[in-house]
């Protein structure tokens, strides 16, 4: 089980650590609009990954996990709707729902679903390990 529990962090940092990179090309840490998108990705980077480590801080890794990750669903979704409503995506739904579709932050939102389930997975998995193991 140990091993298994190694494997599920290596993919929550591996999975932080792409968000993070993705949020720095996308949101340039310089203009400080995009202050807040880069400072979640390092907080789950880092303080997450952390948090994830003990059995005792593993509540609170995954409270605050699933807290960004549902922060990171609903802002990116909003986006993705005013984008479309300000005429920002080319293609609209009506017409050609997949192109529009494949336009949107849909692939993100994907990503932050994995980050969610994988973290509750391996607080499961933390939680759930025999005295010895641990």
């Amino acid at each position: 089980m140990k091993s298994v529990r190694h494997l599920l962090w290596v993919a929550l940092v591996a999975l932080a650590l792409g968000a993070t990179l993705l949020h720095f090309r996308i949101h340039p840490p310089k203009d400080t609009t995009y202050l807040w998108p880069n400072l979640f990705s390092m907080l789950d980077l880092v303080l997450v990954s952390l948090l994830f480590l003990f059995r005792s801080t593993a509540i609170l890794g995954v409270i605050i996990n699933s807290f960004l990750a549902f922060l990171g669903i609903i802002m990116m979704a909003d986006f993705s709707l005013s984008a479309t409503l300000a005429g920002q995506i080319k293609v609209m739904p009506g017409t050609d729902f997949l192109g529009w579709l494949l336009q949107t932050t849909l692939a993100d939102i994907g990503i932050l679903v994995a980050d969610l389930f994988l973290g509750l997975a391996l607080y499961k998995v933390i939680m759930t390990a025999p005295a010895t193991e641990r």
